[in-house]
């Protein structure tokens, strides 16, 4: 069974672009989001996997090792929607 959800995309992204850049403001810019949102985004992704996925230290952050683990896999499948799109031209 597969699971697909748009909101969850949207934390991938959210996710993969923070483990980036390790900045939370540099997110939001680059997304052209709020703060609040990607602080809403990674919440939710903590949550639902069960786990921190980066140590905040103040205004920066590091990858905790489900973070790293989360990033490798999430990286894979936005790359796969990539893959899809082209099919679709």
């Amino acid at each position: 069974m597969y699971l697909y959800s748009a909101m969850t995309d949207k934390r991938l992204l959210t996710f993969t672009t923070l483990a980036g850049c390790l900045s939370f403001s540099e997110t939001a810019k680059r997304l052209g989001v709020t703060q609040p949102a990607v602080t809403k985004h990674i919440a939710a992704l903590e949550s639902e996997i069960g786990a921190a996925l980066f140590v905040r230290y103040g205004r920066s952050v590091a990858l905790t090792d489900k973070g790293r683990e989360l990033q490798r896999l999430a990286i894979k499948i936005l790359e796969g929607y990539s893959e899809i799109e082209i099919i679709k031209e």
